[in-house]
């Protein structure tokens, strides 16, 4: 069976793919619901009027602007290596990236909401963003609930979890039998080989 890329785009986002020498890069144009730059330093206010999180101050450390949904727009998704799970999807500071089971992924649709979303942020496509060393045909984006489009790496929205504190962390692995690390093809990241720990 062919897989299909998620439609629910919203309307003018469109990822395209430009290949550089170094690997392959794919980058989110025209996308919808941006991070605004923050002008007053304080809590700024989306079109939907939800608060927004300060950037500085939050235990995110380094995340940046956040949406109302507690979203954050990453710099990059990238392939990454865990030595226990083999092949990994990290964000652009090498944090590991998370699927949810109770999510689905055809079509792509999130199901983590209110307070699930204090301890899994969901990893959100501006037109900055930029995806290394993963198939195109893997990624894609689908729309939240504030507007903002989540980054879906085979259909599956994939999110950062709050208590991993460095990079290549994976704590969140097998929490509440839900929550998996992600592979690059969107399936749950399994030790090489069988090999487990």
């Amino acid at each position: 069976m062919k897989a299909l890329i998620p439609r629910t785009l919203l309307g003018s986002l469109v990822l395209a793919v430009t290949l550089v020498a170094t690997g392959c890069t794919t980058t989110v144009t025209n996308p919808v619901a941006q991070p605004q730059p923050d002008a007053g330093g304080g809590v700024q206010q989306a079109e939907t009027g939800a608060a927004q999180q300060p950037a500085a101050g939050s235990p995110q450390n380094g995340l940046g602007q956040r949406s109302p949904d507690g979203g954050y727009w990453p710099a990059s998704v990238q392939l990454g290596e865990n030595p226990e799970l083999g092949p990994v999807v990290l964000d652009g500071q090498g944090f590991t990236l998370y699927r949810f089971d109770r999510d689905s992924s055809s079509p792509s649709r999130s199901n983590c909401t209110e307070g699930c979303l204090l301890e899994w942020l969901p990893v959100l496509a501006n037109e900055k963003i930029k995806f290394e060393n993963l198939d195109p045909a893997e990624l894609g984006a689908m729309a939240r609930s504030d507007g903002s489009q989540q980054v879906t790496v085979g259909g599956w929205p994939v999110y950062r979890f709050a208590e991993d504190k460095v990079p290549g962390q994976i704590s969140g692995q097998g929490t509440d039998g839900l929550w998996f690390v992600v592979a690059p093809d969107g399936a749950k990241a399994a030790a090489p080989g069988g090999q487990g720990s």
